[in-house]
């Protein structure tokens, strides 16, 4: 009879990796505490040997779900400009950092007429979560007023108040739109119209301070739907440049343009912001700034667990979204 394979275990791990099984147990439960390179390694020798920690036996013993709560909001809208695959992608970067060390990504949303709040108190009555991201978090955000005063574990995406843990991750909206107003001045563009998007969100203002800043010559102009968009840019006076803050703006600008018998990236540069699959697969590749959000989602995990084990507080982290030059700017 054929010998059952044996299972492989952290010491196995620690021997490939050439590092003690506590360190390949921080690297699992508390990645912060190792040094970035050496959590490289571990992780490369856990994929290597298809290790798979004992989910049931670590949530016994520690009293924990090992799992990681994501409410979500899932609404049918016409105008989205891309965030169902912004939470697509940030969602699988979260949960292929999550299933390294063992835990799971419960993803949720609030039942009609209830509370984002409402649904953290049940999770958290239910024990079913060791901890909460915060999507999409405004200064003195109730939700996260609501788990400080719980004392509950949770990350922000998008800063916190600064009387609260700065537990949270975000874009460097800034710094990256600054880049882009680099590139068109480098190549001449003197006059740009900024497409923003009319909301009160903070990365909308972000975005469009780190442009106006790094660019002087921009006339701003506010949008709540692509096609108000696509009805000012065909009948506007023609900029050096238009630069969207998302990339949905930026493809009805280009192809607004295209109408007119404008070619885009001669005779008027377009730019966007995020870097969706479908911008580099148009006629004229799109410029835009690429969030990371593989970065992002791995940032998020390795701060949750940081809350988890009770930390002191660290500074937030800011994530730069490089540029990517394409036809279009």
């Amino acid at each position: 009879m054929a010998q059952k394979p044996r299972r492989t275990t952290v010491a196995d791990v620690a021997r490939l990796a050439g590092v003690s099984a506590m360190t390949v147990s921080n690297v699992l439960n508390a990645p912060h505490r190792v040094a970035p390179p050496t959590v490289q390694t571990v992780r490369a020798a856990i994929e290597e040997l298809g290790y798979i920690p004992n989910h049931a036996a670590r949530a016994l013993s520690s009293g924990r779900s090992q799992v990681i709560g994501l409410p979500l909001y899932f609404e049918d809208d016409d105008n989205d400009t891309g965030l169902g695959g912004f939470l697509h992608g940030l969602l699988g970067g979260l949960v292929k950092a999550a299933a390294v060390s063992g835990y799971g990504v419960h993803v949720t949303t609030p039942t009609e007429g209830a509370t984002e709040i409402a649904l953290y108190e049940k999770l958290i009555a239910a024990r079913q979560v060791d901890a909460i991201v915060v999507l999409e978090t405004m200064p003195h955000d109730p939700r996260l007023e609501f788990l400080s005063r719980r004392r509950f574990p949770f990350v922000a995406f998008g800063q916190t108040a600064a009387d609260q843990r700065q537990c949270w991750v975000d874009v460097d909206n800034a710094t990256s739109m600054a880049g882009i107003a680099g590139h068109l001045r480098s190549t001449g563009r003197e006059r740009a119209v900024y497409l923003a998007t009319d909301s009160a969100l903070p990365w909308v203002h972000q975005r469009r301070d780190g442009f106006a800043d790094g660019f002087p010559a921009t006339e701003v102009r506010s949008f709540g739907s692509l096609e108000a968009v696509a009805e000012y840019v065909a009948e506007a006076d023609l900029p050096d440049a238009f630069v969207a803050d998302n990339d949905a703006f930026a493809v009805v600008a280009m192809r607004t343009l295209q109408r007119r018998g404008i070619t885009v990236g001669e005779d008027v540069a377009v730019t966007g912001f995020n870097d969706f699959p479908f911008a580099s697969m148009l006629d004229t590749p799109l410029t835009t700034a690429r969030i990371p959000l593989q970065d992002i989602a791995s940032h998020l995990f390795t701060r949750a667990l940081h809350e988890i084990a009770g930390q002191p507080d660290e500074p937030g982290r800011l994530v730069t979204a490089p540029l990517v030059v394409r036809s279009s700017a």
